[in-house]
């Protein structure tokens, strides 16, 4: 495994790669930070801190966006533990048997983005993300909005593959449970007016 030396030419890479991602990192950790703007920032400025000062280990430029995201996801979570001050517990989302269940009474409906067609749907949505719980807001922004695959998303936050689709199915269903009234009263409006 060969690391790339720190060059002059190093900060002007970062700062490349950073430009082409910083708006969708922004988002991103927005959405980690339900929306509040200040610890956005601070969120943000930490994980971009030690992505520059591990930008050395970065060995394939085409990973770059993945590499950026897994620093930003890890920042986050050593910032909320760092916040709850005691162990995180291990609980399951789901058991197995509940697992298999929601699994098999799954049918095909709308994605959460697609209810984002106008400004105040994706108000809405943003809303409605923000109130999740911390643990399903960066599994469904992650995947369903950056479209990372669900192995990368488990990757990210190192969690098992089953707990991040546990995750995500509660996430889609919670967004779909707050959204579908508000969607619908919007289209009564619409057709009103």
């Amino acid at each position: 495994m060969t690391r790339r030396s720190l060059t002059p030419s190093t900060p002007r890479e970062f700062e490349e790669l950073l430009s082409e991602h910083l708006d969708a990192l922004y988002s991103s950790a927005l959405r980690f930070c339900a929306g509040h703007t200040a610890d956005t920032e601070d969120l943000l400025q930490d994980a971009l801190l030690r992505a520059f000062r591990h930008f050395d280990e970065l060995r394939d430029p085409a990973a770059g966006r993945a590499w950026l995201y897994r620093i930003l996801v890890r920042t986050n979570l050593n910032r909320l533990r760092t916040r709850r001050r005691r162990g995180e517990t291990l609980t399951a989302d789901m058991d197995e048997g509940e697992f298999e269940e929601a699994l098999a009474a799954w049918q095909h409906s709308i994605a959460p983005d697609e209810y984002a067609e106008g400004a105040v749907a994706k108000q809405y949505l943003a809303a409605a993300i923000d109130a999740l719980d911390a643990d399903l807001r960066p599994v469904i922004w992650l995947s369903d909005v950056e479209g990372f695959r669900q192995r990368e998303v488990a990757e990210m936050l190192d969690l098992p593959e089953g707990t991040v689709a546990s995750r995500l199915f509660r996430a889609r269903r919670a967004l779909r449970a707050a959204l579908e009234p508000r969607i619908s009263d919007a289209s009564v409006r619409s057709r009103h007016e």
